[in-house]
């Protein structure tokens, strides 16, 4: 495959002004003068994006010859035929993202106590309960099976909690992240228990995770302003 275009009138200089793939793969116009005084527009056209380099030749009658394969250029005229890189287009890089700092989250009112959402693991979205007073988050023991989280060996780590019905002893695990309008803390210890009464809830945020944010409730509005710290 070859392109073509007249270049008798060329000067010398313009010829060799033709050194990159980019210049080529554009159509552009070039202005020249032929021998009577007349201004001849020369567009040279796209070449096909996917060779690796070209070649061009200017033959014995003046015109100027570019291909993508060596063959089509004449033997006599292989040795002198200038050759053009293919010089991929440099990437731009990607927006780095920034985490987000400070979100408003809906809340939810259950009687007195306020319900927010967040996501576990990335995977598993429920209901909390803001609860300033409680040292660890707690998850139900529902939720830990929808995580995959198994209490039940030996070696299991528990912790002492002082509940409405006594002194309990409750399994601990560690969560991959905990998740509040678009706000993560990772390596979180919670406690495994059915600690809530409230189907619809499914365990509560204590000062382990709360304590990452300032924090201002506004229950006019219906939401929570968490900013991290």
């Amino acid at each position: 495959m070859t392109k073509r275009a007249s270049t008798s009138n060329w000067p010398e200089q313009e010829q060799n002004n033709i050194s990159t793939l980019a210049e080529l793969w554009y159509a552009c116009a070039i202005v020249v003068m032929d021998r009577c005084g007349i201004v001849l527009l020369v567009i040279l056209l796209a070449l096909p994006a996917g060779a690796a380099e070209y070649y061009r030749w200017v033959d014995a009658n003046g015109v100027l010859h570019i291909t993508d394969n060596l063959h089509n250029v004449p033997p006599n005229q292989r040795g002198s035929a200038g050759r053009i890189q293919n010089q991929e287009s440099p990437r731009v890089p990607e927006p780095v993202k920034k985490p987000i700092g400070k979100a408003s989250i809906p809340i939810e009112k259950h009687g007195q106590v306020v319900v927010i959402q967040a996501m576990l693991n990335n995977k598993q979205s429920a209901k909390f309960i803001v609860d300033t007073g409680a040292s660890f988050t707690m998850i139900s023991s529902a939720l830990a099976k929808d995580l995959s989280i198994d209490t039940s060996g030996q070696n299991q780590q528990t912790m002492p909690f002082q509940t409405a019905n006594g002194l309990i002893q409750a399994p601990l695990t560690n969560l991959d992240s905990i998740t509040v309008g678009g706000m993560e803390i990772k390596n979180l210890t919670a406690a495994v228990h059915d600690i809530v009464s409230d189907s619809q809830v499914a365990g509560l945020l204590g000062l382990n995770f709360l304590s990452n944010f300032k924090m201002d409730i506004d229950t006019q509005s219906g939401v929570i302003h968490l900013e991290k710290k």
